[in-house]
């Protein structure tokens, strides 16, 4: 009989061992097949399959201890990629979808069904068919073979206004390119600060050349008039140079005036106006800023109508008289000589209401969405004097009063503005 290329060479004998140990002992005499004879000992034998054993169990039991310290690094650094603020995405060279943690999935909105496949086709046509841009995001995430080794940068706008930066790098094991990985965070607030620096720095940059603008209108007519007065003050009548006195008046007046917008707009910016309310007759208020405005503008007037001959409300009398004169002014500013404006007062429970009507310009559906902004000023002014703050001015200090403004104007008809403002106590 042949075992393992032994010949079984003659029957088992037994023999008892030590009585102490209760065990029996087999030999086995072995023929091979260079006839050469092999005493086999079952107890030795036995012997060496229990270290074989032990040995066995030693290395599964430190197996186990690796397996459990690998299981514990995964679940260690998947912890760090679900904690980190950027969504995060491995992707093989086959462009198969790899990993990735929830921070990603949120970002991109991913469907489970997606989650599930990972196949690259569904994936590449959802991510695509978000983005503005998706040739960008084809070139940057799925054709990467070309160019395996570089990391890449890249600037994403999806349809939904938000956009995100995206860096990836490849993934290496053993210095083999395996595949790259994305890092990828969203920047839409940043990129909304940065485009908004940008306006505010060219607006600023309008400001600047149309206040020059402005100021040299009112400071020329000073200085020709100056001039004609030291040439002609000991040959002219008083009636002759009163005119060149009037218009030195008005175009400091109207320095004056812009200087002072400049200045009340950088305090409302600046946070600097304190919002203090008392009882004020609103009413009286009214009549008195009418009454001023007509002693410099007499060829527009005012029609003013109240609700009640007295109201008393509380308000911050400082802030809401520059509300009233910015709205007034610039009723008569855009509206034709002779024309009327009208300006209404009417309150209903806790809320006051004014509101200003001219039957001037108009101000362009273009134009509307921009109206509040600073030194921002409409596209049909022509050559009207004016800083671009008066309505600015208006919004911030509703907005302080916790009120609301609405505008509706048509080119050529006329505007309207009202104001509703809380009566505070």
């Amino acid at each position: 009989m042949n075992t393992n290329g032994y010949t079984l060479a003659r029957s088992i004998s037994k023999s008892v061992l030590k009585p102490q140990s209760e065990l029996w002992g087999f030999n086995y005499f072995c023929r091979c097949k260079s006839d050469e004879i092999v005493e086999l000992n079952m107890h030795t034998l036995i012997e060496e399959l229990k270290e074989v054993n032990k040995h066995l169990l030693q290395e599964i039991v430190e197996r186990k201890q690796k397996e459990a310290g690998l299981e514990k690094s995964v679940t260690l650094l998947r912890s760090m990629l679900e904690s980190t603020a950027y969504g995060m995405i491995a992707v093989s060279l086959e462009e198969d979808i790899v990993s990735f943690n929830q921070q990603f999935v949120q970002m991109w909105q991913i469907p489970n069904s997606l989650k599930i496949s990972r196949k690259s086709f569904p994936c590449q046509a959802f991510f695509e068919n978000q983005l503005k841009q998706p040739q960008l995001f084809r070139d940057s995430m799925w054709e990467m073979k070309c160019d395996c080794q570089s990391d890449r940068y890249d600037i994403l706008e999806l349809k939904d206004g938000r956009v995100f930066a995206q860096y990836s790098k490849p993934q290496k094991v053993n210095h083999e390119v395996i595949g790259r990985v994305w890092s990828i965070w969203d920047i839409s607030e940043l990129s909304q600060a940065l485009e908004q620096s940008k306006q505010l720095g060219e607006l600023r940059s309008q400001f600047l050349s149309m206040l020059s603008h402005q100021l040299r209108t009112p400071l020329n007519v000073v200085s020709f008039s100056n001039s004609l007065l030291k040439r002609y003050i000991n040959e002219w009548t008083e009636e002759k140079t009163k005119p060149l006195l009037d218009r030195i008046q008005m175009a400091v007046e109207q320095l004056s005036k812009m200087l002072d917008d400049i200045i009340f707009f950088a305090k409302a910016e600046a946070a600097k106006l304190h919002f203090e309310a008392k009882p004020l007759n609103v009413v009286r208020l009214c009549h008195e800023i009418v009454a001023q405005i007509h002693t410099y503008s007499s060829q527009t007037r005012i029609n003013f109508v109240s609700q009640d001959c007295c109201f008393t409300a509380f308000f911050d009398k400082k802030l809401l008289e520059p509300i009233l004169k910015n709205l007034l002014d610039n009723a008569i500013k855009y509206s034709p000589s002779g024309a009327v404006v009208d300006f209404q007062l009417s309150w209903e429970q806790e809320t006051v209401i004014f509101q200003v009507t001219d039957r001037g310009i108009g101000i362009p559906t273009a134009d509307k969405a921009r109206l509040f902004e600073p030194f921002y000023r409409g596209s049909n002014i022509a050559n009207l004097p004016g800083t671009g703050l008066g309505l600015a001015i208006v919004k911030t200090l509703v907005d302080l009063h916790g009120g609301h403004i609405d505008m509706k104007s048509e080119v050529g008809v006329g505007t309207t503005f009202t104001i509703m403002l809380p009566s505070m106590k």
